[in-house]
């Protein structure tokens, strides 16, 4: 009987302690024992505190075997899932959100700011536009605000193409950058919470053998 899952990368248990194969993974066999193999127990969390579990692979072979010897387990998905365990469901307060959010908000808002305008210093935008308002008028003018306007309506256009949207709209289906770099840094704290899990499993291990 072939058992195919497809296990999650991260599960957050709020105040569940016995932890399911289907909470952790998609199941599907073409058995009559399908409900029950989804059912079984992978992992049981002994603990009030908020802590982080792994799941293998293996774990999930076990669990699987001991109630249905004969059946094979075909992984799909990924070898390790993380359990975030947490004794009580967060409560969101969102008093603290929105001024989290405003934090956020007013650090970005400067922080670009200021960026942008040691760019410009730095490279010197108030005479490369007086080049070429001397190029295209053929007058010195040390402030040309002519230019000022299309350059800051351009600046702000091109913000949004590398970005790929504004508020709500998006300008393509790609993820945006700020996207891809979540993303990316979401994979490497998993991937780090598991090298850090399979090395405090290995260490009870070593020191109950």
């Amino acid at each position: 009987m072939d058992v195919y899952i497809k296990p999650v990368k991260k599960y957050k248990a709020n105040g569940k302690k016995l932890i399911l194969l289907k909470d952790v993974a998609e199941v599907y066999c073409a058995d009559i024992k399908n409900e029950t193999i989804k059912n079984v127990a992978v992992l049981k969390i002994d603990s009030e505190k908020q802590k982080n579990y792994l799941v293998s692979i293996m774990d999930i072979v076990k669990a699987v075997t001991n109630i249905e010897p004969r059946a094979t387990v075909v992984n799909m998905g990924e070898k390790e899932v993380i359990v975030e365990f947490e004794p009580h469901p967060p409560k969101e307060n969102q008093l603290l959100t929105l001024v989290k959010i405003l934090a956020v908000v007013t650090v970005l808002f400067f922080g670009a700011a200021t960026a942008i305008m040691s760019f410009h210093s730095d490279a010197e935008i108030p005479k490369i536009l007086s080049g070429y308002y001397y190029t295209f008028f053929k007058e010195e003018n040390a402030t040309p605000h002519i230019l000022e306007i299309p350059y800051s309506i351009g600046l702000a256009v091109g913000i949004i193409v590398f970005f790929n949207h504004f508020s709500a709209l998006k300008i393509t289906m790609d993820p945006t950058p700020i996207e891809v770099e979540m993303t990316t840094y979401e994979e490497e704290v998993i991937k780090n919470q598991i090298e850090m899990l399979e090395q405090e499993k290995e260490g009870k291990n070593n020191g109950s053998a």
